[in-house]
């Protein structure tokens, strides 16, 4: 069976958002060992409307606490991190 253009657009806007996730999973886990830590739980997952999506998954509260403390370390750092609205 062929695959019409639609299908081939769809299949490689989907192909390019799972190496998107795969690379953020890879950026995220690598920058998580900087600071001697890890998310048991995260993968990449299926798209979603298109785009690629990055699974967390859960972790203890003592790890929860410490990716605050990093991230209002980073915020505090670099102010062009910090939100600009609620």
């Amino acid at each position: 069976m062929r695959k019409t253009k639609e299908r081939a657009e769809r299949d490689e806007q989907e192909s390019d958002a799972l190496r998107a996730a795969d690379a953020a999973v890879a950026e995220l886990k690598e920058a998580l060992a900087r600071v001697g830590m890890s998310l048991p739980s995260l993968r990449a997952g299926m798209p979603v409307n298109g785009s690629g999506f990055v699974e967390l998954g859960g972790c203890n509260a003592g790890a929860a606490s410490r990716l605050a403390k990093i991230f209002n370390a980073a915020a505090d750092a670099l102010p062009e991190l910090r939100a600009t609205g609620p």
